[in-house]
């Protein structure tokens, strides 16, 4: 009888075991992020100092979630993310400060680990940025590298079919093109925004 129970009870485990290996169901979503976006680093030398006011960032993907195991997923999304900015120069010794602001918009492909916890979710990973437009009224779209690598991060928590969270993306490359940068500025793209998800 005593064996009855052990065998039971190792049964009752097992089952268990595999119902919490299950895998979700895999998740098509839409990610809507809005924030501030600004560029790095501030820059001064003898000839200028340059340096950025934050503007606003909106990214707006579609994606899709694949679940390897019940905590680990894939996430790649195709959307648009815009990243303005405002740039502050002081140019030579007599001080004469002037002041522009852009808008760039970017083709969006990130793709994310993530790592889900009960109703948290955690994702980091890489991303590519394609520049399809520039709004300012000093720079054009030949100022800029169309393309642009970055990281992108993330952590929110889900209500039924949403999920509320926090998105942060650094870029890796150069905003500026070297042959149009007339004081070689070296910056690099960031921005910290809130999210909203909905997933079917």
């Amino acid at each position: 009888m005593k064996k009855i129970w052990i065998a039971a009870g190792a049964i009752l485990l097992a089952s268990n075991f595999c119902m919490a290996q299950v895998k979700p169901d895999n998740k098509v979503g839409v990610l809507l992020a809005g924030g501030l976006g600004s560029l790095y680093p501030q820059q001064q030398d003898a000839s200028f100092s340059n340096t950025y006011d934050p503007g606003f960032a909106l990214n707006i993907i579609t994606y899709y979630r694949y679940y390897f195991t019940n905590s680990i997923a894939i996430e790649p999304g195709v959307g648009y993310l815009a990243n303005g900015w405002k740039e502050n120069f002081t140019v030579g010794t007599a001080g004469a400060q002037v002041s522009y602001e852009i808008k760039n918009s970017y083709l969006n492909i990130p793709v994310t680990v993530q790592y889900v916890f009960n109703k948290v979710t955690i994702g980091a990973g890489p991303e590519i940025n394609y520049l399809f437009r520039t709004n300012s009224d000093r720079y054009t779209k030949d100022n800029f590298n169309e393309f642009n690598f970055g990281l992108t991060g993330s952590v929110d928590y889900k209500f039924s079919y949403f999920r509320f969270g926090l998105n942060y993306k650094l870029g890796l490359g150069q905003v500026y093109k070297a042959e149009n940068n007339v004081f070689e500025k070296n910056a690099q793209s960031q921005s910290v925004m809130l999210s909203f998800r909905y997933e079917l």
